[in-house]
């Protein structure tokens, strides 16, 4: 899996289920916002279960920094995305993952 080459097809940020924050994550992405990591997080995230931090979803399920373009914050995406599919799959991802399709 190391050869693994994403496409940027955006299928995987398309999907139903959360993308989860780190707290590093949440600090980069508030940075790349110019934001502080507290607004950040009133603006754009969901506190699931009183302890996990991870991001508010549009209503079709998709991520909500998917833009017409792809990911909008793709150089501080965090580290759900930037660990899929070398660190993550499921049996799903085969099925949509362009990069994944080819192997």
């Amino acid at each position: 899996m190391a050869s693994f080459r994403c496409r940027r097809c955006s299928a995987c940020c398309r999907q139903p289920g959360f993308v989860y924050l780190t707290p590093q994550d949440a600090e980069r992405l508030a940075a790349a916002f110019g934001m502080d990591v507290y607004k950040f997080t009133e603006t754009y995230c969901l506190l699931l279960d009183r302890r996990h931090l991870a991001l508010k979803k549009q209503t079709d399920e998709s991520c909500l920094f998917l833009g017409k373009e792809g990911c909008s914050v793709y150089e501080s995406r965090p580290a759900q995305c930037r660990d899929f599919p070398l660190q993550w799959k499921t049996e799903r991802s085969f099925g949509y993952c362009e990069g994944l399709k080819g192997r």
